[in-house]
This record gives structure tokens, sequence and C-alpha cells, in this order.
């Protein structure tokens, strides 16, 4: 049980608020969840235990637990989306966009990625004629 506390630590130590709190916080830790509390009442996901830790309002006591939970739910727990993006570069990035600029390129690659959330081009229009005012009237082709 050690090594895997030295392993957290060492593998967390510059991200932690207090690291070297953190092995008297996993002792508190330990003591919290002991078995009087009801076994329905045991959060069973790291998101379920960090809305419980805050409901019950001791959240502030465990700063380097709390950080390093927050930290793992941003791991990806597959490589499908990394996987997903790169064989986007392929139909973004060809010799037709070989000199296009990071933003427009980081907005496009999002555009390919996300293609199911749905756009209401009306809305985009408008956003781009108060952006870029003309002296003539930008008509939005889509409203009526």
């Amino acid at each position: 049980m050690a090594d895997t506390e030295d392993t957290i630590a060492s593998f967390f130590w510059e991200d932690l608020p207090s690291p070297d709190e953190f092995k008297q916080e996993l002792r508190l830790w330990r003591r919290y969840w002991t078995p009087e509390k009801d076994a329905d009442e045991l959060p069973t996901t790291l998101s379920g235990t960090l809305k419980k830790l805050k409901v019950d309002g001791v959240e502030k006591l465990y700063p380097n637990i709390i950080t390093i939970f927050r930290m793992v739910l941003t791991f990806s727990a597959t490589s499908a989306t990394v996987e997903r993006t790169n064989s986007a570069l392929r139909y973004v990035k060809n010799v037709y966009r070989s000199t296009m600029g990071e933003d427009r390129f980081n907005a496009l690659v999002l555009l390919f990625v996300h293609k199911d959330i749905p756009l209401d081009y009306g809305i985009v229009i408008d956003m781009y004629a108060r952006k870029h005012p003309r002296r003539v009237l930008i008509a939005n082709p889509l409203s009526n």
C-alpha cells in the first residue's frame, strides 16, 4: 500500500496544492470512508465521490485528493477520440489548404470531428455580419 501511495504522490507531486501533507490527508480520507457508512450512501464513481464530498461539506478537507480526482477525470478512457481526430487531419489538411493559419485549422478540425452537433446557419451568418460590417448590407440568404 505504501508503494501505491508513493507512486501516486510522485506522479502528481507538482500539481498538488500541498504535496507535503498528502500522506496525512490520505489517512484522514480512509477514516472518513469507514464501514459505519451505509453501502447505499457510498458513491461508485469518481464524479459521484466529488459530488458526495461537496454535499457533505468536507471538500475543503481533502485538497490533494480532490485535485487528483479532478485530474484523473480529465484522462481519456480510450484512444478513440485521439485516433478520430488524427484521421480528421487527412480530410482537413490537404494540398488545397496547406497554408492556413492555426486558428482556422483548429476550427475546421473541431467542425469535422463534431459534425453531429447541429449548427444554426442563420445565427452564424448574423454573427459574421456583425463582426465584419460593410457599407453594403449583408442579407441573410437563409432568412425569409
